[in-house]
């Protein structure tokens, strides 16, 4: 015959679950709201101080411009997807989309090398390289709106793998931080965007990895 539990037993259970509430689930279509509204907030951020493409304000498209923007773009869509799947500690709840995304977007700073590399030891001007520190840099800061709001979306979740969470957020971010400033920016040139525009992602990749784990362990 099955025992019966015990009135201690019963007892244990009611404290254990006694301060438990409900829990709101989360929900994809809000978290991607929310990346979506911070990489919009980025991106208006950064061309209201710096101002819009002259190319872009006159309804011209350069080629080189808009296949790299908008690799970046995807890459920032396809990880956010990604991360905001990454807070449901479900089985099998794996989007590996991203990856897909970024080897795409990897072929960029692969053919600035090559390109790079054949052009010999041509040094860049100093007025081009202060022009690729200011991607850099502000493509980095504007990234931290978008790492914010996804780093904000994991807390309240409880992803399985916080270290690939952290770095895909941080890829994310860096997208769309690039995606920003690349409205602005006027160079064309492959080895500049491969190099100056890349480096944000990868810059905020390595800190997301570093940090998000620490700050989302459940």
């Amino acid at each position: 015959m099955p025992r019966t539990p015990s009135r201690n037993s019963e007892a244990l259970i009611a404290e254990l679950v006694g301060g438990l509430e409900p829990v709101k689930p989360l929900r994809f279509g809000t978290g991607m709201a929310l990346t979506l509204i911070a990489a919009a907030a980025a991106t208006v951020l950064v061309v209201a101080m710096y101002g819009l493409r002259a190319d872009l304000a006159a309804g011209r498209f350069d080629p080189m411009h808009l296949v790299s923007t908008g690799l970046f773009l995807g890459l920032g869509l396809a990880a956010s997807f990604a991360v905001i799947v990454m807070s449901r500690p479900l089985v099998g709840n794996e989007h590996g989309g991203w990856r897909w995304a970024a080897g795409m977007a990897g072929a960029l700073p692969l053919a600035a090398l090559i390109i790079g590399l054949s052009r010999g030891g041509d040094t860049i001007p100093l007025h081009l390289a202060n022009h690729g520190v200011q991607c850099f840099t502000v493509g980095a800061a504007a990234s931290l709106i978008v790492f914010a709001a996804l780093v904000m979306w994991l807390r309240r979740g409880a992803p399985t793998a916080p270290d690939r969470a952290g770095l895909v957020a941080g890829i994310a971010a860096g997208a769309f931080g690039t995606f920003a400033f690349a409205l602005h920016c006027p160079d064309n040139d492959i080895v500049h965007i491969g190099l100056w525009h890349s480096a944000p992602v990868f810059a905020m990749a390595l800190l997301g990895r570093a940090i998000v784990p620490r700050l989302i362990r459940w």
